[in-house]
This record gives C-alpha cells, structure tokens and sequence, in this order.
C-alpha cells in the first residue's frame, strides 16, 4: 500500500469502527435483557482487554488523525439510531434515558476527574433543573424552552452559591458539604407545598417547536413512530454539543488548569493558576450540564419528585463516572450508557439494583481502577497537526 493510499484507507478504517461501536449501541438497547446484558459483559471485558495492549491509545490517535470524518460518521451513526428505534417505544426510552444521564455524568465529570472534587450531589443540581422547569411550565405557564432557560440559570447560581463557601473546603470535608447539600435538598422540597411537596409536581410540558411536540405519538406513512422518536434526536444532539464542549475544555488551557488543581492546589497556585476562580468555574459548568438533564428528564416524564434525585441517584451518577473513566468525556459517556442499559434491562430485580451497582463498582476498582477508558495524556502535536521539530529554513 502507498503513502497515498494510507489517509484513505485510515478514513474507511474511522467509519468502519464507527458503525461498529454503534451497531453494538443499537443491539444492546434492541435485545432481551438476557442477550444485552450478555454483550455489555463482553463489551466491559472487551475494554479491558484492549487498554491492556494498548489498543484504545491506537483507536484515539486514529480518531484524531481523522478527527473530521471520525465526528461526521458518529453524528450519521448517532442519528440512525432514533431511526431504528423509531418503532419501539420501551427501546427508545432506554435510549432517552442514557442520553439524559450522560449529560449529567459529563457534568459530574468536571468536578470528580477534572479537578478532584468528590461531588455527592448531582441529583441535587439535575434536581433544581427539573424543578424549574416543572414551576415555569406548570405553575407559571410559561412555555418549556423558557424552562430550559430557567433551569440553566438557576442550576448556574445554584453551582455559584454552594461553590463559594466550599472554596476553603476539600477530601473528606468537601464530600461530607456536598453529601449535605444533596439529604437538605431532598428534604427541603418535601416540605415545600409550592413545589408539591412529597406529591411532587405533575403535568409538565414537553418540549415543542411551533405546536409540534417533540414527546408524542405520530404516524408517518402509516408507520406509528414511538412517542420517544423526535425527543430522542433532540437528546442525541444535546448530548453532542454538550460532550463537544467537554472535549473542548478539557484540551484547552481551563482542563489544564483544572488537571493543575486535581493534582496539587499549592503547586498550581504557585504556577499562577486562579483556584478559586477554577473551582468555581468546575462547580458553574458541571451545574449548569446537570440542570440541563433535569430540565430534559422533567419534561420527558412530565413529573417531578423527591423520589426521583435522592442519594441514592447521586451514588449511581457517581458510579457512572468512575466505571467509564473519570477526566474522559468518552469514558463518562460510556460508563452512563452501559450502566443505564443494565439499569433499565434488570428492571425485574430492582431490588437487588444497589447490589448489582456495588459488585460491578468493586469488580472495576480491583481489575481496572482508572476506568473502562481512562483519561489520555494530551496530545497537542496530533490535535492540532504541529510538529515537535520546528522547520528549517532552505537557503
């Protein structure tokens, strides 16, 4: 093979491994539970196996070699499946669902990998998110984008104001502040009739565009399409831009500083880098990330409640986080949409639910600490095509 022939041959490669890692996507949410969780075992195992020979380093310079094509076969791939799920209403649910959690997990994913900020409340800020959009649409009538905008806000104040005093605080003492934050936040709504109290709030609107909802059952072509379809696509694409924008921060100057501050506050201070204006901006950004997916999880199911962002839906976000790989967009979201299928797969044995987590948590702690797909070392030549060898000048 020639020189010529290796740029076009790595591109066929990038869209081959593509449709692959999707058609797993589509199988594991399209199965019986017995198969799917079969394959999310394999899938787990396979990981593993592939970071030990080095395999996934392989597959991250080859994606961004060929970063353009790698992010325009995903995005084909991504909008595929809400295709063919398009008829299978419990199917897209899952789907819906994993897209939600991820949003989160990236969120939690500033705070936990980036800056090593051990945050026990996700469910607390994914909660104000959905509460502001239920007191907008419902109480206040107004429409659900400005909901959205709603949640943003106030899960943005929210991240300023419980991020300030937990500026001197951190190990242990910031975990027990935010572990805290997340038992007064679930008691603090009980016991606020506005907000429904332990009723919740129900009939929250969905989102539309020009009278076109995006959650409802539609016929096309005589094809009855899943109430989730369109909803799915809006989640898909939310879930795009808010992991570009991850990807984004972590290559960039604030991800290095934020790393900074993970591995040394004192050492960073003394480099010049602002703590205290990072650790607020880690708290702001992964809010806001999460009140976006409470915004979207309010509207999907039209209802809210304390049961719904307790404790224990921290702990599972947190778990999500570390099983994937902390400080790796890729990983959060891999680790979220793995255990969401297996979530919602053994919905039966609920209540063997904490149990499952537990086990699978201390199987990826003994076998592989880091995560299924831990963080990467940076690569600025590869990202941005430099060289490490400056040109000659010919004379």
């Amino acid at each position: 093979m020639t020189n010529n022939d290796m740029p076009t041959a790595e591109k066929c490669l990038t869209v081959a491994i593509n449709v692959l890692i999707f058609g797993l996507v589509f199988l594991m949410l399209r199965l019986s539970y017995q198969i799917s969780l079969a394959l999310v075992a394999a899938v787990i195992a396979g990981l593993l196996r592939m970071e030990r020979k080095g395999m996934i380093d392989a597959l991250f310079s080859l994606f961004i070699r060929n970063r353009n094509v790698a992010a325009c076969a995903a995005f084909i791939c991504m909008l595929a499946i809400p295709l063919l799920l398009s008829t299978f209403r419990y199917q897209s649910h899952i789907a819906v669902m994993a897209s939600i959690y991820a949003m989160v997990c990236l969120g939690v994913n500033f705070q936990m990998g980036s800056t090593n900020m051990v945050n026990f409340a996700p469910a607390a800020f994914m909660g104000i998110g959905a509460y502001s959009m239920a007191v907008v649409t419902m109480k206040l009538g107004m429409s659900a984008w400005l909901g959205m905008i709603a949640a943003m806000l106030m899960c943005a104040v929210a991240g300023l104001v419980i991020g300030l005093p937990t500026l001197r605080t951190k190990g242990y003492y910031l975990s027990l502040v935010t572990m805290a934050l997340q038992l007064a936040f679930t008691q603090l709504i009980k016991n606020i009739p506005y907000l429904g109290g332990p009723n919740g709030i129900s009939g929250v609107k969905a989102l539309s565009v020009g009278g076109f909802s995006l959650y409802k059952t539609y016929t096309i072509f005589g094809v009855k399409l899943a109430p989730h379809f369109f909803y799915l696509i809006f989640c898909s694409l939310a879930l795009a831009v808010l992991f570009y924008i991850a990807l984004r921060i972590s290559v960039s100057r604030c991800g290095l500083a934020l790393n900074a501050i993970a591995q040394d506050e004192i050492a960073a201070n003394c480099l010049g880098v602002d703590v205290s204006r990072c650790k607020l901006f880690s708290f702001l950004i992964g809010s806001i990330f999460c009140g976006i997916g409470g915004a979207l999880y309010a509207s999907l199911t039209s209802f809210v409640g304390p049961n719904d962002f307790t404790f224990t839906r921290s702990l599972v976000f947190i778990c999500m986080v570390i099983l994937g790989g902390m400080d790796n967009p890729v990983g959060v979201v891999v680790g979220a949409f793995l255990l969401t299928v297996i979530t919602e797969k053994l919905r039966g044995f609920s209540d063997y639910a904490q149990l499952i987590y537990a086990l699978l948590l201390v199987f990826i702690l003994v076998a592989k600490p880091t995560g299924l797909i831990p963080k990467r070392v940076r690569n600025y030549c590869e990202l941005f095509g430099r060289s490490l060898v400056p040109p000659t000048s010919e004379e």
